[in-house]
């Protein structure tokens, strides 16, 4: 009974340890690369910001515009 306390410590420090280690570690890496939903997420939304930056820059050009007219009014 006395040797069993110390093995199970030298087991587990050994042996389980490393292993958690290593698992977690593979399970991070296959959980960072991106899936084909996220790629097509990423691809939606960056189409949807490049037509969001092109709505901005009209609006910019037509208030610009405007500004100019109201200007030569004055």
């Amino acid at each position: 009974m006395e040797m069993l306390v110390p093995a199970t410590a030298v087991v587990a420090l050994f042996i389980g340890l490393p292993w958690l280690i290593l698992h977690y570690i593979t399970r991070w890496k296959t959980s960072s690369s991106m899936t084909i939903e996220d790629e097509n997420l990423l691809d939606e939304m960056h189409d949807i910001a490049r037509r969001l930056d092109e709505r901005m820059h009209t609006i910019e050009r037509i208030i610009a515009s405007d500004m100019k007219e109201l200007e030569g009014k004055k």
